[in-house]
């Protein structure tokens, strides 16, 4: 039954990757060990899999959160430990066995593996939705409600609805103190690029490395300026290493919404804006939004750089669908210089 449910799950993810179309985010919300609700953008997820048709070695790696390696019809991808990264695992006390399932994740066009105990469902979230946590863990990028049960909830309220009687309607949930109806449950909704950063750190330094010492490195003579519409305190840092010294004058925003105001309060200085680069999960206004925003009320002729760890295929087809110049995942710095120097300079890349 647990099988049929998730095989359910699995043949409804390549629908839900489109939601994209909509401006909807679809988070896979799911638990590892204990009661708490975590959460990933599903256009991050390749699929979801039993455990028990993985080939899983264990060990093979002095990396405290890599469990081992697991090989998946033909593809081998390595184990993270999500548990233990969380927090909840600290002595690494529990083990795989205890999980069914495997999250196929793609970041920036590499697979990584986590188990979970459970999927409990596949959320449907606008991005006004989507709120940042009040507290500094990094780990958490935004906190959101989902309302479980809610097949049982619409065959009821069909079931109601074919009696034709308007006394027979579907109660709102009440919602308690703490603003949380009786059927919602808080959603933790992980930062992705954070984790990749703790877990793997090599793959970044590696890049900035490269960066460094790309001995072509050189000023970007433009008067245009450079926006930058992204949330990740990662990525944000990583973007500055990266633009800081050519000397360009950027203008950094954490989510479309910001950038959407600047724009309008300040006209003039938006007439100047050269190239923007946006990342795709964002809280208030996400990346397709800033797209749209640019290409059909700024200036369809702004170059835009989407700069993302999503490679998921129908979200990269959505993006140049739209009008997107450059899709470059976050762990390419230099790509990020060479294609800003190229657009800001008048160049074609």
């Amino acid at each position: 039954m647990e099988e049929k449910r998730h095989s359910k799950l699995l043949s409804e993810l390549d629908n839900m990757t489109m939601s994209h179309k909509q401006n909807i985010m679809q988070i896979a919300a799911f638990q590892t060990v204990g009661d708490v609700i975590y959460g990933i953008n599903i256009a991050k997820i390749k699929e979801f899999a039993m455990i028990k048709d993985a080939q899983v070695t264990q060990g093979l790696s002095d990396n405290p959160y890599q469990i081992g390696i697991a090989v998946l019809r033909g593809e081998s991808f390595p184990i993270v430990d999500l548990t233990k990264w969380l927090g909840n695992d600290p002595k690494g006390e529990h083990s795989l066995k205890e999980y069914d399932i495997f999250v196929v994740s793609e970041f920036n066009q590499s697979l990584i593996a986590f188990p979970v105990k459970k999927i409990l469902m596949i959320a449907s979230k606008r991005a006004e939705e989507l709120e940042r946590p009040s507290t500094t863990n990094a780990k958490m990028t935004y906190i959101t409600k989902i309302e479980l049960n809610q097949d049982r909830r619409r065959s009821r309220k069909r079931r109601r609805s074919s009696l034709r009687s308007a006394k027979q309607t579907v109660a709102k949930p009440v919602l308690s103190d703490s603003g949380i109806g009786e059927n919602e449950k808080i959603c933790f909704v992980l930062d992705v690029e954070q984790m990749l950063e703790d877990i793997f750190p090599a793959v970044t330094q590696r890049k900035i490395h490269e960066l460094e010492e790309f001995e072509e490195i050189q000023p970007i003579h433009t008067d245009k300026l450079l926006v930058i519409c992204e949330d990740s305190h990662i990525a944000t840092s990583v973007l500055h290493k990266t633009l800081d010294k050519t000397g360009i004058q950027t203008h950094y925003f954490t989510n479309g919404m910001e950038f959407q105001r600047w724009a309008i309060k300040t006209p003039n200085a938006a007439k100047q804006v050269g190239c923007v680069i946006t990342d795709i999960e964002m809280p208030l206004m996400d990346g397709f939004q800033v797209v749209d925003f640019v290409k059909n009320e700024l200036d369809s002729t702004i170059p835009i750089i989407v700069n993302t760890s999503m490679s998921n295929i129908g979200v990269v087809k959505k993006l140049e669908d739209m009008g997107v110049n450059l899709v470059i995942p976050k762990t390419e710095p230099l790509k990020i210089y060479k294609a800003v120097k190229s657009f800001m300079e008048g160049n074609h890349v």
